[in-house]
């Protein structure tokens, strides 16, 4: 089966899985994840790719900033 005939998963579960992350080895991991999501977005033809690495870039810094408040406070 051809990529281009699969579906893409919305963001909304890219942001799930970046909102699941417990430490900073799991946010690198989605760090990739968000990467891989993008390159998946503009080689479907969505045009404003850009702008979903942006939204996936910010989501991924509000989680480290998160983690790092958890551990200064624990």
């Amino acid at each position: 089966m051809s990529s281009n005939n699969s579906e893409l998963v919305p963001i909304t579960k890219v942001f799930k899985i970046i909102d699941s992350c417990i430490n900073s080895n799991q946010l690198k991991t989605c760090k990739e994840l968000a990467n891989i999501y993008t390159n998946l977005v503009r080689k479907k033809g969505v045009i404003n790719f850009g702008d979903v690495k942006e939204t996936l870039d910010i989501k991924i810094l509000e989680k480290e900033m998160e983690l790092e408040y958890i551990e200064r406070f624990i």
